[in-house]
């Protein structure tokens, strides 16, 4: 059993078409670890979207171990008519650090509604 698991996430580059990055640290070294395989599930929320297509590729390419979990969901969509999906990834022994693993998602932003402020939307990406 684990003391204390870090995680932490980094949205890579900037525009539509983004990456999330995240990394896991256990606080305390655990026996077998290297034997250990880390499941993550990773709420998207209705701002975002994964495309299932990509995901497939990356996995053919050994980039991206991950699958949707969620059905029936447009990435045509706008936010306002998109629901929050779901997304399981395998992440991967981090080669820097024993007791970490790490995991790539692609996100792409949706279409927000238009408005005359600002223009500028967030979109919160949970743990």
């Amino acid at each position: 059993m684990c003391s204390e698991i870090i995680l932490r996430q980094e949205v890579l580059k900037d525009g539509f078409h983004r990456d999330l990055l995240i990394k896991v640290k256990f606080g305390e070294s655990i026996e077998d670890l290297h034997t250990c395989r880390l499941l993550i599930k990773q709420d998207i929320p209705a701002g975002l979207y994964v495309d299932p297509y990509e995901l497939a590729s990356l996995r053919e390419r050994n980039i991206t171990e991950a699958v949707m979990v969620s059905e029936n969901f447009d990435i045509e969509a706008p936010n306002y008519l998109s629901k929050e999906s779901e997304v399981l990834i395998y992440a991967r022994r981090d080669s820097q650090c024993i007791d970490c693993f790490q995991a790539f998602l692609p996100v792409h932003c949706r279409y927000h509604r238009p408005h005359s402020e600002d223009g500028e939307a967030s979109i919160v990406v949970n743990n």
